[in-house]
């Protein structure tokens, strides 16, 4: 792509561009590394791609992750009064100081490595579960019957959900990821209305009968750290949705990253200890994240010696800094498993960095392992042309991951 190339006012909304980012991303980022996109309903917003810049937008309190700055912004640009659902509005990612500051505190002790750590044998329990149910197909879909549901009962069962309620939280979390608040189709705000009564009955069950699991600790905690009801209710559906769809999305792209990858497949497989230090390499390879979640200038900023007005949508664009040459010099294209500290921005940065990524990294690595030690001769059942991402405007998940096992 040469320096002189128009592109389309959408250009990052383009089915084109979700199949193959990298050269546009690459473009962009040499050219133009602040870049003004045009938004479908109306409006406008700027997108980010160097590390540097996106580092310095995450970290800068200026743009917003406030729920409710951004739903103001969506009201202007629509015409329409619209609100954010309290279910959504009580969480860490869509809040920001003071409000974020003692949630954070509150559930930080869930989310420890230590904690994820200790995890292990359960989510190994639950990946080998799922790959005997596929064991018998001739052409299993990796996405569907083992990337989507792995993370879904893992999260749900943390959460204290019962297992006859595991398919409905799969349901809810797809629908939550696929569906927009400006559509009308009102997909969204069923699932949101089922999604909320459901915690809301088992919030209740756990006042009650308090269990071993996240919902009972955060019911029952000291004072210091208590969660309203709407702040608990509100969390569970952030670990739906974030928790959900990030890791789905990663166990996915490093299974597909390793099945089109045999060296470093072999090399895993040869020598079990490098998984858990290959995972940040596999991570920046997969960018299971496409974008961060969308910031909102509250005044005006300079990225990347562009001027934002205040008001604006920012856009940081984690696949192009994951590829950043400048962050990494060594060909950022290729998975490099001995790449030295790949810190890549999948699990964002500052007060807003996943608080759930360990976990994350945990049942990835699982969910890869388990795959290639129960079947090593796996194949992928098509060519790799064939695989396709979902269009998403946060999340990178393949649609369908065909193999034979």
């Amino acid at each position: 792509m040469t320096g002189t190339r128009a592109l389309s006012k959408y250009w990052m909304l383009t089915n084109d561009f979700t199949q193959n980012p990298f050269p546009v991303l690459e473009y962009v980022r040499r050219e133009s590394p602040v870049r003004e996109l045009s938004m479908p309903g109306g409006g406008r917003a700027w997108v980010v791609t160097r590390y540097e810049d996106a580092k310095a937008a995450l970290a800068d309190p200026r743009l917003s992750r406030d729920i409710h700055v951004h739903y103001r912004l969506m009201s202007e640009r629509t015409g329409r009064t619209l609100t954010p659902p309290p279910e959504e509005a009580n969480h860490l990612a869509n809040l920001e100081p003071p409000r974020h500051t003692p949630l954070r505190r509150a559930i930080s002790f869930a989310f420890t490595p230590r904690r994820a750590e200790a995890l292990r044998p359960r989510v190994e329990e639950i990946a080998d579960d799922l790959l005997t149910r596929l064991a018998g197909q001739p052409r299993p879909d990796l996405i569907a019957g083992y990337a989507d549901p792995l993370p879904v009962i893992t999260i749900a069962e943390l959460m204290g959900v019962p297992a006859d309620a595991w398919p409905d939280f799969l349901r809810w979390s797809t629908a939550l990821r696929t569906h927009s608040p400006t559509e009308s189709s009102g997909v969204l705000d069923s699932s949101i209305q089922e999604l909320s009564g459901y915690m809301a009955e088992l919030i209740a069950r756990k006042e009650r009968e308090p269990g071993e699991d996240l919902l009972s600790a955060l019911i029952h905690a000291d004072e210091e750290r208590r969660l309203t009801s709407t702040e608990i209710l509100s969390t569970g559906f952030a670990l739906m949705t974030g928790g959900n769809d990030t890791t789905a999305s990663l166990v996915g792209g490093v299974i597909a990253a390793l099945l089109t990858h045999p060296a470093e497949r072999a090399a895993l497989l040869a020598e079990p200890g490098r998984w858990s230090k290959s995972m940040d390499e596999l991570i920046r390879y997969v960018s299971p994240i496409s974008n961060a979640l969308q910031r909102v200038t509250t005044e005006p900023v300079e990225l990347g010696g562009v001027s934002i007005p205040a008001g604006e949508v920012v856009i940081i664009s984690v696949l192009s800094t994951n590829r950043d040459p400048h962050q990494f010099p060594d060909d950022p294209d290729r998975l490099d498993l001995d790449r030295h500290k790949p810190a890549h921005l999948s699990f964002g940065f500052g007060i807003h960095y996943c608080s759930g990524a360990h976990l994350a990294k945990v049942i990835t690595e699982i969910g890869a392992r388990r795959l290639f030690d129960r079947f090593p001769d796996v194949t992928l059942a098509v060519d790799p042309s064939q695989l396709r991402y979902q269009l998403s405007p946060v999340v990178r998940p393949l649609e369908a991951l065909p193999v034979r096992l």
